[in-house]
C-alpha cells in the first residue's frame, strides 16, 4: 500500500463523482480498488440519510467473497428501533464518540454491539467505523453526512496503518457519494410529487412553461363521495390518516398495472394510462379496468374495517376514459404543474360526476369501451346523458356485476 494507489483511488473516486456514477457504483467500485491494492476489509457498510416519503435512510453493504453490493432501504420509523439504537453507527451519531474499533481476536471490547457480535460468530477478526460530516457542526437529528465501517476475517485485523489508508480516502468518498446522493433525492421528489415519468421529464430539462407535448392516454379520475360532510366529522388528524389510507387502495393498483398518478385532487386523484408506449391499445385499457376494479375492492375492504369499528365511511366514485390530451408545463411563470390538459380530461371528469346520480362507482366512457374491444364484456349501456360543455350527449357504461 502506496502513497501512488492512494492517489490512483482519490483520482478515480473524482471522476466518479464528476460523470455522475450511482451511491452503488461508487461503492462498490471503491471497496474492489481497495482489495486489488492489497486492503485486507471483507466487508464494508455505507449509510446516508435521504429525502424519501417512505425512506429516511439507506446502507450499502458490499461482501468481499461474492463481490456483491446489496442496498438496504430504512424506513423513517426504524430510528427508534432497538436494533437502530444499540447499532455503532448510533453510537457515533449520537456524539458518544468519534470512532468505533472492536478488534474481534479475543481481546475485551470497551463498547459491544450485537451487530458486531454477530460478525465476532460469522468469523471476522476485527471492525472498525467512523462518519464523515458534511458540515463542521451537526445535531444527531440533522446529520448529513456518510456512516462508514469496514470489517475483515484476516489473522490479527487491521494494521493501523491500513485504517489510516481508508480514513485519508474517506472525504474523497463522501464528496463523490454525496454528489451521487443528492442526484438520487432529486429524483426521489420528484418522482414522489410528479409521478415517475412526470418527474423524470422535468429533470431532463422539459420544464419550460408551455413545454408540452400531445399524447393518446386512458384517463382515470378517483373521487371519494361524500368527504366533506364526512370529515366535518372527524378530527383534523383523522383526516389525514384516513385520506392516506384511501388513496394507498388507489395508488397502488394504479402503479401496479402501469398507471401514473399525476396530481392528488383534494379527496381525488387523476391519473393516466399512457396508449403510445408499444402495448396493444386493448391491453392498456383492460389494465386501467383493472386498476380501477382493484381499487374499488381495495376501499370495499377497507370500509368493511371501518365500519365494524362503528367509524365513518366513503364510497370511491372511478371514471375511465381515453383521448388526445396536452402532457407538460402549465402555470405561471415562476410557478408550474406538470400536468394533463384537455377536451378528454374535461369529459372524464364530468362522467365521474354522474357516478352518485346513477348509484354506480365505476362509469366508462363510450370510447374507452370501443377501445377495450372484446375485453369488453363485462360492461353494460347504461344510457345517454348529457355532460356540462359537452355539444352532444355521450353514452355511458358501467360493470355488469354493479
Amino acid at each position: 500500500m502506496t502513497a501512488r494507489y492512494s492517489e490512483d483511488i482519490r483520482a478515480w473516486i473524482i471522476d466518479q463523482g464528476l460523470r455522475g456514477a450511482s451511491l452503488d457504483e461508487i461503492t462498490a467500485g471503491f471497496c474492489r480498488r481497495l482489495r486489488a491494492a492489497g486492503h485486507p476489509l471483507c466487508r464494508v457498510s455505507v449509510s446516508l440519510r435521504t429525502l424519501h416519503p417512505k425512506y429516511g435512510a439507506h446502507s450499502l453493504v458490499w461482501d468481499a467473497a461474492s463481490d456483491s453490493l446489496s442496498k438496504i432501504a430504512h424506513l423513517h420509523q426504524e430510528a427508534g428501533d432497538q436494533t437502530f439504537l444499540e447499532s455503532p453507527i448510533h453510537y457515533l451519531v449520537s456524539g458518544a464518540a468519534k470512532h468505533v474499533r472492536c478488534q474481534l481476536d479475543g481481546r475485551p471490547l470497551q463498547v459491544t454491539f450485537p451487530m458486531v457480535e454477530a460478525l465476532r460468530t460469522q468469523g471476522y477478526t476485527d471492525y472498525a467505523a467512523t462518519t464523515v460530516l458534511f458540515a463542521a457542526e451537526q445535531d444527531f437529528q440533522t446529520m448529513e453526512g456518510i456512516f462508514f465501517s469496514c470489517a475483515t476475517d484476516c489473522d490479527g485485523g487491521f494494521s493501523d496503518e491500513e485504517l489510516t489508508w481508508i480514513k485519508g480516502l474517506l472525504p474523497s468518498l463522501a464528496l463523490a457519494l454525496k454528489s451521487a446522493s443528492v442526484q438520487e433525492v432529486a429524483v426521489n421528489i420528484v418522482e414522489a410529487y410528479l409521478g415517475k415519468d412526470a418527474g423524470h421529464q422535468v429533470l431532463r430539462g422539459k420544464f419550460n412553461r408551455g413545454s408540452v407535448e400531445s399524447i393518446d392516454a386512458v384517463i382515470l379520475i378517483a373521487d371519494l363521495r361524500g368527504f366533506t360532510a364526512t370529515t366535518g366529522l372527524l378530527p383534523r388528524e383523522t383526516v389525514v390518516q384516513r385520506l392516506n389510507a384511501y388513496f394507498d387502495c388507489i395508488v397502488q393498483p394504479v402503479e401496479q398495472r402501469g398507471g401514473q398518478v399525476l396530481k392528488f385532487l383534494g379527496d381525488g386523484l387523476l391519473a393516466t394510462f399512457t396508449l403510445e408506449d408499444g402495448q396493444p391499445r386493448n391491453q392498456v385499457c383492460a389494465s386501467a379496468l383493472q386498476a380501477a376494479r382493484s381499487a374499488l375492492t381495495e376501499v370495499a375492504k377497507l370500509n368493511a374495517r371501518l365500519e365494524s369499528q362503528g367509524e365513518y365511511a366513503m364510497p370511491l366514485d372511478i371514471a375511465l376514459h381515453l383521448g388526445d390530451v396536452m402532457y407538460g408545463n402549465v402555470g405561471a411563470a415562476d410557478r408550474l404543474d406538470f400536468t394533463v390538459i384537455g377536451t378528454a380530461v374535461n369529459e372524464a371528469s364530468r362522467i365521474e360526476g354522474l357516478c352518485d346520480q346513477l348509484g354506480r362507482n365505476l362509469l366508462i366512457s363510450e370510447t374507452f369501451s370501443e377501445e377495450l374491444g372484446s375485453k369488453s364484456g363485462d360492461l353494460v349501456l347504461l344510457g345517454s346523458y348529457p355532460l356540462r360543455g359537452v355539444s352532444v350527449q355521450r353514452q355511458v357504461f358501467g360493470l355488469a356485476e354493479e
